[in-house]
């Protein structure tokens, strides 16, 4: 009789347990349809990159609307003296002008402009852009690979036109697109794309291998994200934090 019972009770246990396993399924699932930027770790690898975030870029927490873990996001007060710097760039907002004024630092090589642009011409920049390009370009000491980006953007009234992107290039000239802004017109006041910012270039789970790590911008949605290249392709480790209006 116990043992027919006992089946009968470990049945009842197992389907419960099934019941809940399948509602937290759901719920992730439905977290990250509701936060794509946010998705939740499921790996130490992850873990470790979120921990090295939080201690290294993240201000005030909570912040914002956002998830109780999030944050202001910090940017380095200083480039590493690991990263060789060639060209960058800096945009402020000009209220009188109302348009964003960006200063470029530094120049990329014929080369490098060379890819970049032919890589903003695949995003759909007419040839006769009339807006302004700048050029990004960091190298880690420890690498065999440089960080590069394209901005493009042009202000006509309350219009902005905008392309972007940013890429991997090896030793050996050969691209790697890590993340892209297809050229498109927008309301410059709030503007309904996605642009990203190179914040650093660093080891972040102590595996020994440099990890590019972004901020995205939605208009009222900031966040990080923290791209590997493994076996020469680029993974995404983490996404997440950072904070919404």
């Amino acid at each position: 009789m116990c043992r027919i019972n006992c089946l009968l009770s470990l049945k009842l246990i197992l389907v419960a347990a099934l019941a809940l396993f399948s509602l937290a399924g759901a719920q992730t699932r439905a977290q990250a349809e509701r936060d794509p930027h946010r998705t939740a770790c499921a790996n130490a690898q992850c873990r470790k990159a979120k921990s090295f975030l939080k201690a290294h870029y993240c201000g005030e927490s909570p912040f914002g609307n956002g998830p109780d873990d999030g944050c202001l996001i910090k940017r380095p007060t200083k480039t590493r003296t690991s990263i060789e710097v060639s060209a960058d760039f800096n945009c402020a907002w000009n209220q009188s002008k109302q348009a964003a004024q960006c200063v470029q630092r530094g120049q990329a090589t014929s080369d490098i402009r060379s890819i970049l642009i032919g890589e903003l011409r695949h995003l759909g920049l007419p040839t006769k852009a009339n807006g302004q390009i700048y050029f990004t370009i960091w190298k880690s000491s420890s690498s065999d690979w440089s960080v590069a980006e394209a901005y493009y953007s042009r202000t006509v009234g309350t219009d902005l036109d905008v392309c972007q992107v940013i890429v991997i290039i090896d030793q050996n000239s050969h691209v790697v697109v890590l993340r892209k802004l297809p050229f498109q017109t927008t309301d410059v006041d709030v503007p309904r794309v996605t642009q990203w910012s190179l914040l650093d270039l660093v080891d972040v789970d102590g595996d020994g291998q440099v990890e590019i790590i972004l901020e995205g911008d939605a208009y009222e949605d900031h966040w990080l994200e923290v791209i590997g290249m493994r076996d020469g392709s680029p993974k995404t480790l983490f996404s997440g934090l950072g904070y919404y209006l």
